[in-house]
């Protein structure tokens, strides 16, 4: 399916409140910014399918002008790349603020048999890969601090950990031998294997992230552990342990 096709089939999807879900309240936001925004730029968009597909230069300001009114997060997600596009001014901080909105909302954890929230931090954590805002390390450092929060943002942890931040290592450590990982930690009441995503896979996946890492982090005792991983059962674990190691200089 090319670009067209499947832009119309959204737009399609979107009329219908499927793929692109937008309350009656957000329309009329929508509405209104796609007034200014075509005003602005020239655009001549009608939905927000079109808003998420195409990239347009010169709508950022307009873009923030709005973002925060919405109610759903799924469209704030949708909608930052424009603030990053333009580079207006603190978008980083913007997004960052955005994001801790998404971590206090509804859509923060998905209920049971719901799928998860994944279109909306990955959006995040792209963004901030994207931007690399070493001047708001330290806030997105006390997000690496929350196991969910981490989960959600991979790359941004290998991010900060490629910035070699020492406050990050032994965080790394107990994400790798698990010890700081429980439900409880992830917003779960039980193991509730039926929530998405399920605890065990968050916990194998921030496992895989401080394999990764690691590697910002030579040293006698972070070694060791990445051995011990390369010769784990599971032979995901052992591969990304076997590459970490191979990325050390001295290893």
């Amino acid at each position: 399916m090319n670009d067209i096709i499947l832009l119309k089939h959204l737009i399609e999807e979107e009329k219908a409140q499927k793929t692109y879900h937008v309350s009656p309240g957000d329309r009329g936001v929508l509405n209104e910014m796609l007034d200014e925004f075509n005003h602005v730029t020239g655009a001549g968009f009608h939905y927000l399918a079109e808003l998420d597909m195409l990239s347009v230069k010169g709508g950022g300001e307009v873009v923030k002008k709005y973002i925060q009114q919405y109610e759903s997060e799924d469209i704030r997600s949708y909608l930052i790349h424009y603030l990053m596009e333009d580079r207006i001014g603190d978008c980083d901080k913007i997004i960052f603020q955005l994001y801790l909105h998404f971590k206090n909302s509804n859509q923060y954890i998905s209920p049971p048999d719901h799928p998860a929230p994944a279109a909306i931090y990955v959006r995040y954590d792209n963004a901030f890969k994207r931007l690399k805002p070493k001047r708001i390390k330290k806030d997105l450092l006390s997000l690496a601090f929350n196991p969910r929060d981490a989960f959600y943002l991979p790359l941004t942890i290998r991010m900060l950990a490629s910035w070699k931040l020492p406050e990050l290592k032994c965080l790394l450590i107990s994400y790798l031998e698990g010890t700081s990982i429980t439900p409880e930690s992830v917003g779960l009441p039980d193991q509730a294997e039926n929530y998405h995503p399920p605890f065990s896979f968050m916990k194998k996946e921030l496992k895989y992230t401080a394999i990764d890492s690691l590697k910002n982090y030579p040293c006698e005792e972070t070694m060791k552990l990445l051995k011990q991983c390369s010769g784990d059962p599971d032979k995901d674990i052992r591969s990304a342990a076997i590459k970490s190691l191979q990325r050390i200089p001295f290893s």
